[in-house]
């Protein structure tokens, strides 16, 4: 897959977005005003300079990267062309489920859609769309450059062919893919945490 869209330009979207374009992918950067694209660049400028500091990146690397990101307001346009589209809008309901409508009219019969929801299972999202066999869950963490897990969560509709494409894909980007063998709220990382976390508080 080398045409991405990621839909949400705020921390994640952001960092999603100027991961994959480091690792050489095609990206647009969707979000729904002028104001939300400026402040997605701006924080896309602030992770080339992490990526300086922590990954070493080159100056040649960086304007790579730079060069694979555009940016659009118009969904429709946004999402022509693409591979995968990556959601990473806020992390409400009801947000979600009017995005994958309007995403689901637009895009091709074979794009597949992956969300970055960080408390939605797969199943919970897919039925918003018109393609439940193309649609699973790939989270990241924030930080992705350095915190370089991407967990993937399929349900019992998404397609098999669909979970190796996207597999590979977060491999392609740097990431190190966990799959989840069940759907389960909070992922493996953050499931795993939550006993570490009370355990610390009753210290």
């Amino acid at each position: 897959m080398k045409n991405v869209l990621v839909a949400g330009g705020g921390t994640l979207g952001s960092q999603i977005a100027y991961q994959s374009a480091y690792f050489g992918k095609q990206v647009t950067v969707y979000d729904v005003s002028d104001a939300a694209i400026t402040a997605a660049e701006k924080k896309i400028d602030g992770w080339a300079a992490s990526y300086r500091t922590d990954m070493h990146a080159t100056d040649d690397q960086i304007n790579a990267a730079h060069a694979n990101l555009t940016f659009s307001t118009d969904l429709a346009e946004a999402v022509n062309g693409k591979d995968i589209v990556i959601e990473a809008v806020p992390e409400n309901l009801d947000i979600k489920k009017s995005f994958y409508k309007e995403l689901s009219a637009v895009a091709a019969p074979e794009t597949i859609f992956a969300s970055n929801s960080s408390t939605m299972t797969t199943s919970e999202l897919n039925g918003f769309t018109d393609r439940p066999d193309k649609f699973l869950n790939l989270h990241f963490a924030n930080q992705i450059w350095v915190q370089n897990t991407a967990e993937i969560m399929v349900s019992d509709k998404t397609d098999p062919d669909v979970e190796k494409a996207v597999v590979a894909f977060a491999r392609e980007i740097g990431m190190v893919p966990i799959v989840m063998q069940k759907e389960q709220h909070g992922y493996v990382l953050n499931a795993l945490l939550g006993p570490f976390t009370n355990a610390a508080l009753a210290l």
